[in-house]
């Protein structure tokens, strides 16, 4: 499909959209946590991969390409974001939601905030070993299924997916304290 785009095929880069569309947006979410941003960003990494197609090397699998540039814009795009002062996401719709009942309420909240704390927490990591980490617990990938993704060696996978869990490990307990 790639081939046919580098010939000027504007359809076939209409497939590989509606085939990776989910999967970027999926990405930039986890990034930016924010709907509108990822849908942004995502309309941003495919006009990028568009125009950048032709640095696509043949013979190469494309995910991996489009996925390193998407996550490079990512960064860019957290980057620009972070020197600017903005006010905190006040968002209802990317609040917590809970449900309260007689019988398990206090359950319910005490999930609710830990797993508002694990995303606080996953928030303080770097893209890189968040998404590793993500890739590898939350989506259950395989070590080489991560290398592949994140365009590493599966040694390079290895140490990306044990460094982050250490430092989210470690961010839990410290959060856990301060409760």
């Amino acid at each position: 499909m790639v081939e046919a785009v580098l010939m000027g095929d504007v359809e076939a880069f209409g497939h590989i959209v509606r085939k990776y569309e989910k999967p970027i947006f999926n990405l930039m979410y986890r990034a930016t946590g924010s709907m509108d941003e990822a849908a942004d960003l995502t309309q941003d990494a495919f006009l990028r991969a568009y125009d950048k197609i032709h640095t696509f090397r043949p013979g190469k699998k494309f995910y991996p390409w489009l996925y390193a540039l998407s996550i490079n814009l990512a960064r860019d795009h957290l980057r620009k974001k972070s020197r600017r002062p903005e006010m905190a996401d006040l968002d209802p719709d990317n609040a917590a939601q809970m449900t309260w009942s007689d019988s398990n309420a206090a359950a319910e909240a005490d999930r609710s905030a830990d797993s508002e704390r694990l995303h606080q927490i996953l928030r303080t990591l770097s893209i890189n070993d968040r998404e590793a980490v993500l890739l590898r617990f939350r989506d259950g990938f395989k070590m080489k299924e991560i290398a592949a993704r994140l365009d590493l060696s599966l040694s390079g996978a290895k140490m990306r997916v044990h460094r982050g869990l250490e430092k989210l490990q470690k961010a839990w307990g410290e959060k856990r304290h301060d409760r």
